[in-house]
C-alpha cells in the first residue's frame, strides 16, 4: 500500500494545520494512547495519524468524546486483557476491517496470544488454544456480530462465565470496536504494509 494512500478515502491530515480542536485531539492521542509504547503504527513519520485516528480529527468533538468512552471502558472493565482482545478481533473479523486487526493483532501478541491463535482469532475461527473465558467471549461476540443477536444458550453461558457486570461490559467493548470497524470500512482505511508508515 503507497503511503499516500493510508487515509483510505481521507486525506491525510497534516499536524501542522489542524484547527485547535483537532490539535488539541491530536496532541492527547499522541501522548496518551498512541504513545511511543503502542505495539502498533498509528502515525507516519511525518506526524499524521492513521487507522480511526485521522478521521477523528475531521470532527474532534465528536471524536474526542469517542475517545472519553474507549479510556472509560478500559479504565473500568472487568475483563481480562486477553478477554478483550478476544472480542476487538471477533469484531474486527466479522467486519473484515483491515486496520483493526492489523492493530489488534500486534495487541493480542503483545497480551500473550500465540501467532496460529492471533490469525484464528482475527479471521474468525475457533481457537482449541483458548481458556474457557475466551471460548466463551469469542462466541458471545461472533454471535452478536455476524447474527445481531446472541442465542439463549451463549446469552447464558455467557452470563454465568462473567456474571451481569462482565456481560455489560462484553456488550459495551463490542460496541465502541463496532463503531471503530464502521469508520474504518466507511473510509476504506488500509492497515499499513510491511509495518511500515514511510
Amino acid at each position: 500500500m503507497h503511503v499516500s494512500n493510508l487515509g483510505g478515502r481521507l486525506p491525510l491530515l497534516s499536524s501542522a494545520d489542524l484547527e485547535p480542536g483537532a490539535r488539541c485531539l491530536y496532541h492527547r492521542l499522541i501522548e496518551g494512547r498512541l504513545g511511543s509504547a503502542s505495539p502498533f503504527i498509528s502515525r507516519m513519520n511525518t506526524g499524521e495519524l492513521i487507522g480511526p485516528f485521522n478521521a477523528m480529527l475531521y470532527a474532534p468533538a465528536i471524536g474526542g468524546g469517542f475517545v472519553d468512552f474507549h479510556e472509560a471502558e478500559e479504565r473500568a472493565t472487568p475483563l481480562s486483557a486477553r478477554v478483550r482482545e478476544v472480542v476487538i478481533l471477533s469484531v474486527g473479523a466479522v467486519w473484515a476491517s483491515a486496520y483493526e486487526t492489523y492493530a489488534h493483532r500486534a495487541v493480542a501478541a503483545r497480551v500473550g496470544f500465540p501467532p496460529d491463535i492471533v490469525v484464528a482469532l482475527a479471521t474468525g475461527e475457533a481457537c482449541e488454544g483458548l481458556g474457557e473465558d475466551e471460548r466463551v467471549a469469542q462466541r458471545f461476540t461472533l454471535e452478536l456480530a455476524r447474527d445481531r443477536s446472541v442465542s439463549d444458550w451463549t446469552f447464558a453461558e455467557a452470563q454465568r462465565t462473567f456474571g451481569w457486570s462482565g456481560l455489560v461490559a462484553l456488550a459495551f467493548l463490542a460496541a465502541a470496536y463496532t463503531a471503530t470497524c464502521v469508520m474504518l470500512n466507511a473510509f476504506a482505511v488500509p492497515a499499513p504494509s510491511n509495518g511500515s508508515a514511510g
